[in-house]
C-alpha cells in the first residue's frame, strides 16, 4: 500500500510543476505600444460650446486608438 502513495505524490508535484513553469509573466509596466499612443489630455482653449464638442471628439478618437494599442496583443473572444 506504500506504492500507490508515492506515486500519487509524484504525479501530484509533477503536475503542479508543470502547470507553474508554463505560466508566462507579465510585463512590468504598459507596452511602448500603449504609451505611444495614449498621450496625456491637453485642457479646452476656452469655454465655448464648439470647444467641448472639439475635445469631446478628440478624446473619444484619442480613447479608441488607445484601446485597439492596449488590445493589440489579445485574442478576440
Amino acid at each position: 500500500m506504500k506504492y500507490p502513495r508515492i506515486l500519487f505524490t509524484l504525479i501530484a508535484s509533477t503536475a503542479l510543476t508543470a502547470c507553474g513553469s508554463s505560466t508566462r509573466l507579465s510585463p512590468a509596466g504598459p507596452s511602448p505600444l500603449v504609451v505611444a499612443s495614449c498621450p496625456e489630455l491637453t485642457e479646452l482653449p476656452d469655454d465655448t460650446f464648439g470647444s467641448t464638442t472639439a475635445k469631446l471628439t478628440e478624446v473619444g478618437n484619442q480613447y479608441r486608438t488607445c484601446r485597439a494599442a492596449a488590445l493589440a496583443g489579445e485574442k478576440a473572444p
